[in-house]
């Protein structure tokens, strides 16, 4: 499973400022929704806060990766977000959280949800691709180093 099928360069979102975790909730879902992947920004941030309820997605080393399926969500769909400053994300490590990789589907698409959750997984578990992602210059730059490490 390549995680190119889920993530493009116009989903990479580099730079970003947010005050806190609910803010940058409303950021991103409502940028997305303005490229048609949400239909209601509202409905899946609830979704999201629900799941975050549940446990944090902060699963450390400074990396969140907030998910929910929603029928407020048109298709699958995998969002990168890095922040220029860490945010609070309750994270098992206490640590803040600066890279964001987001997975929204709808309501019935649960089992491509499992596999992108394993492929960021994977690609996560050495430090060298959450510097390099850390110290790209461009969406393009990201898309490149996600080729490289899924291919080693």
């Amino acid at each position: 499973m390549k995680l190119e099928q889920y993530l493009s360069e116009e989903n990479i979102h580099l730079d970003l400022e947010s005050a806190d975790k609910s803010v940058f909730f409303q950021e991103a879902l409502e940028t997305l929704r303005k490229q048609g992947y949400v239909t209601e920004t509202q409905r899946v941030q609830e979704d999201l806060e629900m799941r975050e309820a549940i446990m944090s997605t902060g699963v450390g080393q400074g990396v969140a990766i907030p998910h929910a399926l929603s029928e407020a969500v048109t298709k699958i769909h995998l969002s990168l977000w890095r922040l220029n400053k860490p945010l609070d994300f309750d994270s098992v490590d206490g640590q803040g959280v600066d890279l964001i990789f987001m997975i929204l589907g709808p309501q019935q698409d649960s089992s491509d949800h499992v596999k992108i959750l394993a492929g960021i997984s994977r690609i996560l578990h050495g430090e060298d691709f959450r510097s390099l992602v850390r110290a790209a210059g461009s969406s393009a730059e990201v898309m490149e180093l996600l080729h490289q490490h899924h291919d080693s």
